[in-house]
């Protein structure tokens, strides 16, 4: 598999993973017995589309969680605020999961519906570090690949 090295096409992928995520979000929202093989149908080809552009993500981006001692100071740098705002965002992601959870208090089968909803968040969450740094790195010097053959 060729890694994708230009800005725009890691940005083409982060949109897809959102995308992604999003109907995975809508198919947790629908999880309850009216709609249920409806948003069952959302999720799995949602959880594909997701889990899929965020694995070739994070191979695009380089190595967002990687140990301290693997990466140089800029590579630290960018690791660091990539974590940082995904932070920020799985917390907004929380108060997302608790005013859903004070929603589907009322409804039958609360306990389902919010375990749905915090799992289909969590791995949104997850991803986070790495659309960070697809929507924020820069292109890649093509003189800092010459004379390595593609992986």
């Amino acid at each position: 598999m060729t890694v994708t090295r230009t800005r725009s096409d890691r940005r083409r992928l982060a949109v897809s993973a959102v995308i992604g995520h999003f109907v995975v979000i809508a198919g947790a929202a629908l999880l309850r017995e009216p709609t249920l093989w409806f948003a069952v149908g959302l999720m799995g080809p949602g959880l594909v589309l997701c889990v899929g552009t965020a694995a070739v993500l994070r191979k695009a981006v380089g190595r967002p969680g990687s140990a301290a001692g693997d990466l140089d100071e800029r590579e630290l740098l960018l690791r660091d605020r990539a974590h940082y705002s995904a932070f920020q965002g799985i917390c907004v992601l929380m108060v997302v999961d608790l005013a859903y959870g004070l929603y589907a208090a009322g409804q039958p089968d609360a306990g389902s519906l919010l375990a749905a909803m915090t799992a289909a968040l969590l791995v949104f969450g997850t991803s986070l570090p790495a659309l960070w740094l697809a929507w924020k790195l820069p292109d890649d010097d093509p003189e800092d690949f010459e004379g390595v053959a593609p992986a």
